[in-house]
């Protein structure tokens, strides 16, 4: 299965690679030709029956700031409205480090199980946590502008 699900994002033209450092049986991690946004599809061990399709977005030091300068209710307002909409697209969604007001890393995830897995159900996964992802960076860049950098900071985990 590793094989296919290789071969269904290559054959999109996505560059396909095992980042430095996986320890997971299978981890790749995915994006398109431009490079952005970064997409992993992680099988932590060969005996587990399911990938993770994840997308971790690292929230820029600027926007952490501009975040502690929103009133608490507003700063509220903002993160809650993100996190109810990841849940309404069928993602799991994790700020971190847990419990802080001001998350440094946001993680969009799904878990799709092997048993079955074809072709348009396993995009149909992978593009709905890059879409999810995507809406958190948007999100960030509408409100609190550009940080100058030439494509966001995306990495899973």
């Amino acid at each position: 299965m590793e094989n296919k699900i290789k071969e269904w994002l290559t054959n999109l033209g996505m560059k396909v690679w095992t980042p430095d450092g996986a320890k997971e049986y299978f981890h790749v991690s995915v994006a398109p030709p431009q490079g952005a946004p970064v997409v992993d599809v992680i099988k932590p061990t060969n005996m587990t029956n399911f990938y993770i399709v994840g997308m971790g977005i690292a929230v820029h030091q600027s926007h952490q700031d501009m975040l502690r300068k929103m009133s608490t209710s507003s700063r509220k307002a903002f993160i809650d409205e993100i996190k109810y909409f990841l849940i309404e697209m069928e993602l799991d969604v994790a700020f971190l480090p847990a419990g802080q007001e001001i998350p440094q890393l946001i993680n969009v995830s799904k878990v799709v199980y092997q048993d079955g897995l074809k072709a348009n159900r396993f995009l149909d996964v992978y593009y709905t946590v890059r879409n999810g992802g995507t809406y958190v960076i948007m999100r960030f860049l509408d409100s609190f502008g550009s940080t100058g950098q030439s494509a966001p900071d995306t990495k899973y985990g």
